[in-house]
């Protein structure tokens, strides 16, 4: 079968490339893809955001036009292995289960944070619940969560984006939820909020099968050159408020 599925991407992965202008750098978006992440226009096209500048500036460093897609996040792995896109930079090996991507450096690291009314400050302390609710993003992946979810001791409760299980549970209709740390500081904290820091995520661009050494060396450098001369952590701290607002987001999770 892992014969036959290899056969299928390299004969998908051939064809898109006759198409592929060796100047043109083909990446994705989706609607989960929430603030700060991507800001979208009312037709619902990303216009900024922490992923859209990070992908236009590694695009600028290569000297390519960048062109953003709109692909569903399911079929992001699919859509790499067939050269649909180059790289999607919003991404960690561990959310995959393709054996046929390729990964960049890391970029920049997102800790998952699991925020609750329950006072929880570590994780081990679940495994003194039963069915408690905790709020989901559809199509991730929590292996910090695994055991926990397996035992009974938590009830995922899947929403399609973190903001949507924010509103559940500021309605006190779950008892926590699972956000990045990035997307977390965009929601208002309160005094009760506890935190746990699940994770150190990593961030990388995850990079299709069909792009070669020589074009990974080339994002790779161009990352390495936008770390070093502090544009990615530029970029960060850009989005550490609202924009257009002069309202910095004071009291979030990230801290």
């Amino acid at each position: 079968m892992r014969f036959n599925r290899s056969l299928i991407l390299l004969t998908l992965m051939l064809t898109s490339s006759f198409t592929h202008s060796s100047h043109l750098l083909r990446t994705s978006y989706y609607s989960q893809n929430v603030a700060p992440q991507l800001f979208f226009d009312d037709m619902g096209r990303p216009i900024s955001g922490i992923l859209f500048d990070i992908t236009h500036a590694i695009a600028e460093q290569l000297s390519m036009e960048l062109e953003m897609l709109p692909i569903p996040r399911k079929r992001i792995e699919q859509s790499l292995e067939t050269n649909v896109i180059d790289l999607h930079c919003v991404a960690n090996p561990k959310w995959y289960k393709s054996i046929y991507l390729k990964w960049s450096d890391v970029i920049y690291n997102n800790p998952d944070l699991l925020i609750n009314r329950l006072g929880i400050n570590t994780l081990t302390v679940l495994s003194d619940y039963k069915k408690l609710k905790i709020g989901t993003t559809l199509g991730y992946i929590y292996p910090e969560l695994s055991s926990y979810i397996e035992n009974k001791n938590i009830l995922p409760v899947i929403s399609v984006t973190p903001s949507e299980s924010y509103e559940k549970y500021r309605k006190n209709k779950i008892s926590g939820f699972v956000s990045a740390s990035i997307e977390a500081s965009y929601f208002y904290r309160k005094i009760e909020d506890s935190v746990v820091h699940m994770n150190d995520n990593e961030i990388h661009c995850a990079l299709s099968p069909s792009l070669n050494k020589e074009t990974i060396n080339n994002i790779n450098t161009a990352i390495g050159t936008l770390k070093e001369s502090g544009e990615i952590e530029t970029i960060l701290e850009r989005y550490k408020k609202v924009p257009g607002s002069q309202l910095q987001m004071a009291q979030d999770y990230s801290e």
